[in-house]
């Protein structure tokens, strides 16, 4: 049997092993979740606008405030503390 040689690391193979940093940030997926969670609240808001006080003058009024109201929510709640409490249990 003939000798076998042992290769010696090329600093191209030591580039290639380094680890890529992460990319957390991803703009697709965000803006699809802000258009989920959007159309999430739109129908929430209406439903209980229309429920709680029925179609009176002011609708639209109520309306966007509940929007906005429960967007925040449910983005805040979606997008920062979730993956914050993620991100800590898993350390």
């Amino acid at each position: 049997m003939g000798k076998r040689r042992a290769k010696a690391p090329s600093s191209f193979n030591a580039k290639a092993k380094k680890a890529k940093a992460k990319n957390y940030f991803n703009s697709q997926e965000l803006l699809r979740n802000l258009l989920v969670i959007f159309l999430i609240s739109f129908f929430i808001s209406t439903a209980l606008i229309i429920y709680l006080f029925g179609w009176t003058d002011d609708f639209f009024s109520r309306m966007f405030w509940g929007l906005l109201v429960v967007f925040l929510l449910i983005s805040i709640t979606v997008l920062g503390i979730v993956p914050l409490v993620n991100r800590l249990v898993n350390r």
